[in-house]
């Protein structure tokens, strides 16, 4: 107990830790914003797909997958390198606009249903790319990104492969009807 030693006795011991949290903090805030920004679009997605009631639904799938092609499309203008994200995205985010009435006239049409299940699934498979390649990518990455950075990258390819194969999974159970469901 902290009463039986002398006061201040406790600190050598602590002072490592305290230098490893410092340090801890002084590597996350040198990443730069986008870093922050896979977790916090994978944590807004996750919170969108299981706080919103399900009539919500086409609505989560069209506001993933429009943040996700313009940032997809932003890094393609920034890295000059292919994402495929802005197609397999772009094809979900059509296809729920369309649902949505935003584009064409609304509802879940067999058609749309197909193609928005379909989106999802090549989504999801596009964020199992990266881990499939993983070797490769740290390779070509490795002097460019930090550890730091590689940790966040593979945990948010994980979650955002598991929240598109669901997305897939609930989109392919839902009733296809020819007009905007709204209950």
């Amino acid at each position: 107990p902290l009463g039986s030693r002398p006061l201040g006795s406790h600190l050598p011991r602590a002072l490592p830790n305290v230098c490893q949290t410092i340090y801890c903090l002084d590597t996350i805030m040198s990443e730069p914003l986008l870093t922050y920004l896979m977790p916090a679009y994978a944590a807004a997605s996750y919170a969108a797909l299981l706080l919103l009631p399900p009539v919500k639904f086409p609505a989560t799938l069209l506001g993933a997958s429009t943040f996700g092609a313009s940032w997809a499309a932003y890094n393609i203008y920034r890295s000059k390198n292919v994402d495929l994200g802005l197609v397999t995205m772009g094809i979900v985010a059509l296809a729920s606009a369309m649902e949505l009435g935003v584009v064409g006239g609304g509802g879940l049409t067999p058609t749309i249903k197909t193609v928005e299940t379909i989106g999802c699934a090549l989504v999801a498979l596009n964020f199992v790319l990266p881990l499939l390649a993983w070797a490769q990518l740290t390779s070509a990455l490795g002097r460019k990104k930090s550890a730091f950075w590689f940790q966040v990258f593979f945990l948010y390819c994980i979650a955002m492969a598991v929240f598109w194969a669901v997305c897939a999974f609930k989109n392919s159970g839902r009733p296809a009807s020819s007009k905007l469901e709204t209950e």
